[in-house]
Formats: structure tokens, C-alpha cells, sequence
């Protein structure tokens, strides 16, 4: 009887092998036949709708496995919409974009395209893709830790989801409206929400998309100090994950699951628990947890007083958060820095990750609490105040019986160094105040530089022209010129991008960037300009930083106004040295020069370059703050005609260096 049974379970379970593999292999063939669909499509003039729907379904295949494929199909997407003016498939295919960018952690790269997409779905009345672009533009803001504007998205969603009886969109809302509250410190709220996703859930059967609620209402347990009720729904997470292979989700739950070891003090299983976590972040890849979790890893190993290990952790969590806004995790990594410092006895740092906490922790506190401390200090400095007005007048009667003799003399000379005092104040508040004042204006003056700056770089003629230079090569079936094109096209504009937000940026990607915008331009006209660029040898353009995309507009006024009135082959040189502590960079070309270009402008009655005049502002403020020989000098380069032979271009630039 026993060797029936055995036999028969057996049987079942190759039964049920069987059934899974057919299933794995019948959704392999179905994406292999999908990815098949979309080569063809890129190598054809005409695409259709069914190919476009193929490279979105493919992207929101691989969002829940690879994200840099996700990505490529979300392009492919894109650039499909685009060939054929398929208006509701760009406007698709720049939402999954962006939310692949949203998932990786990378939110300023994220928003353009969400923006660009909602404008779209806005335009086009399609009120389900505003649903879908909504609902990634408030992860993102969330995430950036404007909690009342993503849950003004989420809140518009559910109104519409209700009004439709839309269960699917009802379940977004409710859960992502619990995730926001709860990472707003709201839990009761957030809770309440998330049992609401769980009853829409249950209404349509889908257990599989239990396990992320479950996850939620474990973290809110966590958070509210009942470890218990934490477990016991994380538990029900990783069950539901792990049935329907999540691989997201799974690393969800063993990190949570590693919390609660972490607080039971259980530091070695936490590690291990962690470590697994780790590893599927770094897979996916998930920069926001991985930034979580590996500062999670740096405090087991504080506890554990392996304070070495812990700080490499630590500094790989503070930086990873830092870079994407991410400011309660910083705040945990320098609580872990203070520790770590402590254990390592070094005192400064101690000192100075305390400071760094306090002054991140004062920037998020509430306008309630704001005004709390408000009302303390005023109500301590009037009581201050009484107690010296009353230590004033017993000092002053003990002096008035003391100097009743020598008051006159006494009474001018404390006059007299009234006067000097009150001078010497308003003089220094002058003083102050106007230097208050001009620093004030320069920063004004730079905030608005930095707004028109993104606004310069991402010229719409360029784009529209390389786009133009894109389609072109795909209408005459140059296909590897346009895939070289539209690469070389989303590097530059993710570098622009990229860069623009940053204060300093590495010499070397200041290069990369002109190398790429160069190569672009070269191909659109046809190679009739050759370029290069040359860099002082004893410079290291990676320990080298500099003001970002100051030589850029420079570079493209010699192709504009110089190489492109040519006739013939032009040159475009850019040399880059290090002169009396500023950096030196000349850019030369061998085109009209000047003064025909000035003569085209007032024929056409041309406007003065946008970029130019914002990178001459820069350039002015830059000067004044660094007080250096900064600015740019401008020489027409003449034969012995005098006629125009060119233009040299002399940048000089203010950098810092590691």
C-alpha cells in the first residue's frame, strides 16, 4: 500500500513538473515570438500598431526582470511611435520609460519623460494613460519626499477608478496611498488603506498581488514597534513572492524579514538574510534598496563590533542616498556613522556626522514643530529679557550712590562710547547688509542662470535636427547609422541632463559630452568637418572638476556661424591646459570668421545666441565669486588680405581638482 502511494505521488508530481515546464516554455516562445516582431519591425519603412503594441508588452515584460532591457524596448517603443506619428504610442512608451528610471532609483532623469507623457495623454483626452502616468509621477515624488503631491495623484486616480467601478486602478490607489502614508509616519492611515487594496484584491481573486500589500502592513507594524504582527505578515509576503517567483517583492520581504532579526539583536542571521537581499538588488538593479540595505548591513556589523565592514557598508548606503534625495536614509546612515565612529574612537568624526544628522533632521521637521520651537525661544528671551531689565536698575542704583560726585564726567564719557558703539553698529549692519544684499542678487542671478542653462543646452533645433537626421537614415535604410545615431543622440541628452544638476562635473565627462555633441554634428552634415581635441598631458581629466557645459555653446557657435558658411573641408580644434591656477581652454576654427556671420545675423535679423549669452553670465558671476582671471576673449583670425579666416575662442575657467 505504501509503494502505491509513494508511486502515485510520484506520478502527480511529474504530472505537475511537466505542466510548469510547458507553461515556462509556451511564455518563452510568446516573448521570443514578441521580440522577433520588433526586430522585424525596426528593419521595415512602415511598422504598424501591432509592432509598437509588441515593444511596449516586451518592456513591461522585462520591468519585472531586467531593466536595462526594459529600457531598450521602451526606446524601441518610442522610436517605432515616433516613425509612424503614433501619437497614443509615444505618449505610452515615454510613460515606461520613465517609470523604468523611477524604478532604478534615477527620478530627475525619470520626470521629463512622465512630464512629457501626462502632457500627451492631457492633450489627447486619454484619461487611462493619465491614470498610468500619474501614478508613476507620484511614486516618484513620494520618493522624493513630497508626500501631499503624491497624494493628490493618487487621490484624483481613486476618484476616477470609483466613478468607473475600475477595481484594478481602486487597488493602485488604495496601496500606493498606504505606502505614502506610511512613509509619511501616518501608519493608522496607512494601514486603513491597505486593508481596503486587500479587499479589492480579494473581491478578484488575485492572490498574487497579496504579497506586496502583505509586505506594506508588516512594514507599518515594524514601524509602530509590534514586531509580532510584523512578522507574521512578512511571513505571508515572502509565501505569496516565492509562489509566484516576485523577485522584487522577494527581496522586499528578506529585508523586512532581516529588520525584525536586527531588532531582536539576532545580528548573524539578519547578515545572512541581508546578504541575500543585497544580491538580488544588485541584480535587478534597485539602487534605492540597495542604498537601504546596505546600510541595514552596516549597522548588524556595528553591533557585532566589526566596525571596519560597517563603515564600507554604511559609506555605500550614505552616498547611493544622497545622490537620489533619499533623506530619511541618510539620516539613518549617519546614526550608523555616529556608532561606527564611536566604536573606531575617533572623536571628529563623531563631531562631525552628529552635525551632518542635526542639520538633516532640522530640515525635515514639520511646520508645527517649527513654530513650537518658535513660541519656546520667544518666551525664553522675554524672560531673559525681565531678568536683565531688573539686574539693570539694581545696578544702576548702586552706581547712581557710588558716582554721585563725578556724574557729569561720567555721563558725557558714557555718551561719548554710546555714540562710538552706535555708530560702529550701524556702520557694520551697513556693511553687512549690503553684503547680504549682493550675495543675495548672485545667487538670484545664478538660479535663474541655472533654469535657462538646461533650457539652452536642450536646443530644439538640435534635437529636431538630429531626430530629422534619424529618421532619415531609417528612411534609407542606413540602419546601423541610425542605431549609431539615436546612441550617440541618448548619451548627450542623458549627460546634459545629468549634468546640469550638478555644480562641478568631472573634466572627463565634460569631454565625453563635447565629444558626442562633435560626432553628432559631424554626422548630420555629411563629415564636412573634421575635429579634435587635445588635453595638456599633465592634467588627469578625472581628478579635474569644472562648472558643466560651459565650452558646449562655444563649440557650437564654430560648427553654426563658422564651418557650416564654408566651402570645403573645415577644422575644429579644442585645446584644454592649466594657466595661473584657472584652466585654459581654446577652441579654433578655420571657417568664415566673424564678420561675415555678423552680416548674415543683420540680414536675417538674427537673435543672439541663448546659450552664449547665459554661458557669459555664468562666466561673470564665476568671476566676481572667485576673483580670478575668468572669461572668454574672442580673436578673428585674418590672412594677409584681412579677410576672415576663422575665429580662436580663448575660455579661461575656474576648476578644482582632487
Amino acid at each position: 500500500m505504501k509503494f502505491k502511494i509513494n508511486t502515485l505521488f510520484k506520478a502527480l508530481m511529474l504530472v505537475l513538473l511537466a505542466t510548469q515546464i510547458c507553461n515556462i516554455t509556451a511564455q518563452k516562445r510568446v516573448i521570443d515570438s514578441l521580440k522577433l516582431v520588433v526586430e522585424n519591425a525596426q528593419n521595415i519603412p512602415n511598422p504598424n500598431k501591432s509592432d509598437i503594441k509588441a515593444a511596449i508588452a516586451l518592456s513591461d515584460h522585462y520591468s519585472k526582470v531586467s531593466l536595462d532591457t526594459a529600457k531598450y524596448y521602451g526606446f524601441a517603443a518610442y522610436e517605432l511611435s515616433n516613425h509612424v506619428g503614433n501619437d497614443t504610442g509615444v505618449a505610452v512608451s515615454l510613460n515606461s520609460i520613465g517609470m523604468m528610471y523611477q524604478i532604478c532609483g534615477y527620478f530627475d532623469s525619470a520626470f521629463p519623460y512622465l512630464d512629457s507623457a501626462r502632457a500627451m495623454f492631457v492633450n489627447m483626452g486619454d484619461s487611462t494613460g493619465l491614470v498610468f502616468v500619474r501614478n508613476n509621477l507620484a511614486v516618484a515624488m513620494m520618493r522624493k519626499g513630497n508626500y501631499a503631491e503624491a497624494l493628490r495623484y493618487y487621490q484624483e486616480n481613486l476618484i476616477i477608478a470609483r466613478s468607473r467601478n475600475e477595481l484594478e486602478n481602486m487597488i493602485l490607489s488604495y496601496n500606493n496611498m498606504g505606502i505614502t502614508y506610511f512613509d509619511w509616519k501616518k501608519y493608522e492611515q496607512a494601514l486603513e488603506n491597505y486593508q481596503l487594496a486587500l479587499e479589492v484584491l480579494k473581491e478578484m481573486n488575485e492572490e498574487e498581488r497579496t504579497g506586496p500589500v502583505f509586505n506594506n502592513i508588516g512594514e507599518a507594524y515594524f514601524d509602530m514597534g509590534k514586531p509580532d504582527s510584523a512578522l507574521f505578515y512578512f511571513k505571508q509576503a515572502l509565501r505569496v513572492n516565492q509562489k509566484f517567483e516576485k523577485k522584487r517583492s522577494i527581496l522586499i520581504s528578506m529585508t523586512n524579514i532581516g529588520n525584525i532579526y536586527l531588532l531582536d539583536k539576532d545580528y548573524k542571521n539578519a547578515l545572512e538574510v541581508y546578504n541575500q537581499a543585497l544580491s538580488i538588488s544588485e541584480s535587478i538593479p534597485d539602487n534605492v534598496n540597495t542604498a537601504i540595505i546596505n546600510i541595514k548591513i552596516g549597522i548588524a556589523y556595528n553591533s557585532l563590533q566589526e566596525f571596519t565592514k560597517a563603515k564600507a557598508h554604511l559609506m555605500v548606503g550614505l552616498n547611493m542616498s544622497l545622490k537620489d534625495d533619499m533623506m530619511n536614509s541618510v539620516m539613518e546612515a549617519y546614526i550608523g556613522l555616529i556608532e561606527n565612529s564611536r566604536g573606531l574612537k575617533n572623536a571628529d568624526l563623531v563631531y562631525n556626522y552628529g552635525n551632518l544628522y542635526i542639520n538633516i533632521k532640522d530640515s525635515l521637521f514639520n511646520e508645527s514643530s517649527l513654530n513650537k520651537i518658535s513660541e519656546l525661544k520667544t518666551r525664553y528671551k522675554t524672560i531673559e529679557k525681565e531678568k536683565e531689565i531688573v539686574v539693570l536698575k539694581t545696578d544702576q542704583q548702586v552706581k547712581e550712590l557710588e558716582i554721585q560726585l563725578q556724574k557729569n564726567q561720567k555721563y558725557s564719557l558714557v555718551i561719548l562710547v554710546i555714540i562710538i558703539v552706535f555708530t560702529s553698529i550701524l556702520l557694520f549692519n551697513r556693511y553687512k547688509l549690503k553684503k547680504e544684499k549682493e550675495k543675495s542678487e548672485i545667487e538670484k542671478a545664478k538660479m535663474r542662470i541655472e533654469q535657462r542653462m538646461l533650457h539652452s543646452q536642450m536646443n530644439p533645433h538640435f534635437i529636431f535636427n538630429s531626430l530629422n537626421s534619424i529618421n532619415s537614415f531609417i528612411g534609407e535604410n542606413n540602419t546601423l547609422e541610425a542605431q549609431d545615431y539615436l546612441t550617440k543622440f541618448a548619451r548627450l541628452m542623458r549627460l546634459i541632463l545629468e549634468n546640469s544638476r550638478k555644480t562641478t562635473v568631472a573634466l572627463e565627462d565634460e569631454i565625453q559630452s563635447l565629444q558626442i555633441n562633435l560626432e553628432l554634428e559631424q554626422l548630420r552634415f555629411d563629415g564636412r568637418f573634421d575635429f579634435n581635441i587635445d588635453i595638456d598631458s599633465s592634467l588627469d581629466p578625472e581628478d579635474i572638476f569644472i562648472p558643466p557645459l560651459l565650452i558646449q555653446p562655444f563649440v557650437e557657435n564654430a560648427i553654426k556661424h563658422g564651418i557650416k558658411g564654408r566651402e570645403g573641408k573645415g577644422i575644429i580644434s579644442l585645446s584644454i591646459k592649466i594657466e595661473d591656477e584657472v584652466m585654459v581652454c581654446i577652441i579654433e576654427d578655420n571657417g568664415v570668421g566673424r564678420d561675415i556671420t555678423m552680416n548674415e545675423k543683420k540680414k536675417f535679423n538674427d537673435h543672439i545666441s541663448l546659450g552664449t549669452q547665459v554661458t557669459m553670465e555664468r562666466l561673470e558671476i564665476l568671476r566676481h565669486e572667485k576673483n580670478h582671471n575668468i572669461g572668454v576673449r574672442i580673436i578673428d583670425l585674418k590672412d594677409e588680405n584681412d579677410i576672415g579666416k576663422g575665429t580662436k575662442v580663448i575660455l579661461t575657467i575656474p576648476f578644482e581638482q582632487e
